[in-house]
């Protein structure tokens, strides 16, 4: 029997293509689109799956009650070793990551890169594989290093690298060979291989090497060390409060005990709920979506098919004549309905492997293949379609089978009040997703626009920022203020600059300044930079100089530079009044002379408010990572390459490898430009569906109704009143949606909103625009089937059918 009734079916889709495939293609639209958001949202709760152990494991954080004292990502670095031998009932391991920036070479591939320096309990604590080696020795013995297989295929052009040498140079200058002693399997992305952007490395080095690094991670007063534990079965986190205060009260400094709050962070649920939980939310924002276009579909689907009940009313008729009861029908419609729900589950399954390379570049991420997605996906899948397929078929189903006999036989259909009020409601709801959709869209788009084109307080246009080779002494400081001046002599150089932080990067955390004689401390991000950083930038100076005159023949490295924010924050009304005035940092051990003032910037993002800013010389601590270089407006492959060629000149063991601030600036919103275009591209799938829904509706609405255009044309209905007669229903509809939908996406909008200190005022343009775009597409599609059966002979529609 059900073999007959997918027979029947077939026959029925065959027999109406133009309605089976408006329906396919909607659809498939949105079907297509939510497997792709399933597939990220299942890799990205799959972050950290791989761990072993992960539901016992934690990052150690800190919590500072004052600030300038250390960083929230890290933790003391002797702490964690200590919580496993001195609680060994309550800690089962630890591991600890010393993050660097090293220039690793073998032969003629070379690299500055991100590894990780840490303890030898990595493989053990984590349970990472190797392809070959000893997982227990692989990182014990001083200068040797394990590699992922890309790290090993980058430098080697292989994995089987077993006993090769790498070259690391450290701060000093100096450079040693170090043996590879494992190679890791692939993993899942996890947070210990990618703890953030500036942590996130693929060479492992033991912590047997850190005296040739210059480092002491076990080290009570070093608070910049990221830290894992991994607690005994059955422990709670809390059961570590008491045991870590007393660990601090006996080994770390009076300060640091007292303001410390460590934070033990569930690596279980890190990725999701780091960074306020941005990607948490960015997932059940992208949920809701795909679960709107969906929903659009369906409602879609059930509209189309109950509107078409009128074509489908006779045969009903004949077959309850023929002996049918109302359980087959309800099961010969859905079998039908259900049939094209299955059409369209597997176009959007074929178009997954298409697509994924285009959400991907849309998203700024990757996708999982359609081979590595696991079992269990496909069966929620088809279980999906399933109870899709009878969400959207039922209801239609026992709508037609419920019609009286007679009423079939005459092509009526039993309380059709009843069946308008439905679709009409069904339209409504169309429209007002429509609605939401589309303006949050635009809402979104202002807002990023904002953080892409906004008024940072700096020209972000041809400049790039290179990582310096680091010799962190007296000497090696000269040698790159000498290399920054060679550079500044290029013909395509405007300025350069050479700093420890830039914008979306500064490391060099917050501290407290207090002017000399004052009790009140200003908490301010401090930024270490030679007397350039300013004209690099193309940040305004409003009095002073910054730092000294580069045409000095002496400096004064006391000198110190504000922005105005912090001038004022400091008790200067003016910016005048704030030059020659001493200041302190580091708890009264460094006065500084405050020699300029510039006007405020966007350190960091957007997402705070732009914080007040204090420059400290690069000459007092020697150290440095970064070359900012503005280009001169012109030809920048020019200057690239010409760039480039001094460059190796200068540091042939050095990598040219440069970014540009607007790829910088795009990294500190990938959250927000993913939202965007995962809004533009929700926007041009429901304007899809719902111009599939109006052609339709409308079409079918004109077929039903020939006759009565023919009479109307008959005797004297002009063009617009019959335009009128058919499309009034839309636009009636269309008014209420928006009173509904304009109100919604107003609250949702202005939330979202505040989670920005710089953002933009929702005004009527974002709400009109979209609105009047919905408008000429509701006239275009309705006017133009309309236009078209009117200028059909009226003779032909008013023939007996």
């Amino acid at each position: 029997m059900i073999k007959n009734h997918i027979k029947t079916a077939w026959r029925n889709i065959r027999k109406r293509k133009f309605h089976a495939i408006i329906n396919i293609i909607g659809l498939v639209s949105s079907m297509a689109f939510v497997l792709l958001i399933a597939a990220y949202v299942w890799q990205t709760y799959q972050v950290n799956s791989g761990l072993r152990h992960q539901d016992r494991q934690y990052l150690l954080q800190s919590e500072y009650k004052k600030t300038g004292i250390g960083l929230e990502l890290t933790t003391v670095g002797a702490l964690p070793k200590a919580l496993r031998e001195e609680y060994p009932h309550l800690v089962a391991n630890y591991y600890r990551i010393d993050g660097l920036t090293c220039i690793i070479s073998n032969g003629t591939v070379v690299h500055e890169e991100s590894v990780s320096l840490g303890d030898s309990t990595l493989l053990d604590m984590f349970g990472f594989e190797l392809y070959a080696g000893n997982p227990s020795t692989a990182l014990t013995a001083p200068f040797s290093v394990v590699l992922t297989e890309p790290a090993a295929m980058k430098y080697f052009g292989k994995k089987e690298v077993l006993g090769e040498n790498l070259t690391i140079r450290n701060f000093a200058g100096e450079k040693q060979d170090f043996i590879v002693t494992g190679v890791l399997k692939p993993t899942v992305q996890n947070s210990v291989m990618e703890l953030n952007a500036a942590l996130s490395s693929s060479i492992f080095l033991p912590m047997a090497s850190e005296q040739y690094f210059g480092r002491n991670v076990d080290n009570w007063n070093n608070l910049w060390i990221a830290g894992f534990i991994e607690l005994q079965e059955n422990v709670r986190p809390e059961q570590l409060t008491i045991p870590i205060q007393d660990l601090l009260k006996q080994h770390a400094d009076e300060q640091v005990a007292a303001n410390l709050m460590p934070q033990l962070k569930p690596l279980s649920s890190y990725y999701l709920d780091d960074n306020k939980g941005a990607i948490r939310q960015l997932t059940h924002v992208l949920v809701l979506i795909a679960g709107f276009l969906l929903f659009m579909a369906v409602v879609n689907f059930i509209n189309f098919t109950v509107s078409q009940s009128f074509t489908r009313l006779k045969e009903i008729g004949v077959r309850k004549m023929m002996g049918s009861n109302r359980f087959q029908l309800i099961l010969q419609l859905t079998t039908e309905y259900m049939l094209l729900v299955w059409i369209a589950g597997l176009g959007a399954l074929g178009l997954y492997p298409v697509l994924a390379p285009l959400f991907e570049s849309i998203m700024l991420t990757t996708l999982p293949g359609i081979s590595t997605l696991p079992a269990s996906f496909f069966l929620y899948f088809v279980l999906a379609v399933l109870f899709l397929g009878m969400l959207s078929g039922l209801y239609p189903a026992m709508k037609l089978s419920q019609n009286h006999l007679l009423e079939s036989l005459k092509n009526q259909l039993t309380n059709i009040q009843q069946k308008h009020l439905i679709r009409r409601i069904l339209l409504f709801t169309q429209f007002t997703v429509t609605i939401v959709v589309l303006i949050a869209a635009v809402v979104i788009s202002r807002q990023v626009d904002i953080f892409m084109k906004g008024d940072l307080g700096y020209d972000k246009d041809f400049l790039l920022t290179v990582q310096a080779p680091r010799d962190w002494s007296e000497t090696g400081l000269h040698k790159m203020e000498m290399i920054r001046d060679e550079l500044r002599g290029l013909p395509h150089v405007e300025n350069i600059s050479l700093s420890y932080g830039i914008p979306g990067a500064f490391a060099d955390g917050i501290q407290q300044v207090k002017k000399i004689g004052s009790q009140d401390e200003v908490d301010a991000l401090m930024i270490t930079s030679d007397p350039y950083f300013s004209d690099a930038y193309n940040i305004p100076l409003l009095a002073g100089q910054f730092f000294n005159d580069p045409e000095e023949p002496t400096t004064d490295n006391s000198k110190l530079v504000v922005n105005d924010k912090a001038a004022k924050a400091l008790g200067y009304p003016t910016a005048a009044e704030a030059i020659g005035q001493q200041v302190s940092l580091f708890n009264g051990r460094f006065t500084g002379t405050i020699s300029g003032v510039t006007e405020d910037f966007y350190a960091n993002s957007m997402h705070s408010i732009s914080p007040p800013v204090i420059w400290f010389s690069v000459k007092n601590n020697n150290q440095y990572r970064f070359l900012s270089i503005r280009l001169k407006a012109g030809s920048t492959i020019d200057a690239l390459n010409t760039l480039e060629r001094k460059w190796k000149q200068l540091m042939p063991e050095a990598p040219f490898e440069f970014r540009f601030m607007d790829d910088t600036i795009k990294n500190m919103y990938t959250v927000e430009l993913q939202l965007q275009r995962a809004a533009q591209v929700a926007t041009v799938i429901s304007v899809i569906i719902i111009a599939l829904g109006l052609i339709g509706l409308t079409a079918l609405a004109i077929n039903l109704r020939l006759k009565e255009v023919g009479i109307r044309k008959v005797l004297g209905a002009s063009l617009r009143q019959i335009i009128m007669l058919f499309s009034k229903e839309f636009y009636i509809t269309f008014f209420f949606a928006v009173l509904v939908g304009c109100p919604v996406v107003y609250i949702v909008m202005n939330k979202w909103l505040a989670n920005y200190a710089s953002r933009i005022e929702l005004n009527m343009s974002m709400f009109i625009v979209p609105l009047m775009g919905l408008i000429l597409l509701l006239f275009f599609i309705t006017g133009a089937i309309i236009v078209s059966a009117v200028k059909a002979n009226p003779v032909d529609s008013l023939r007996d059918e």
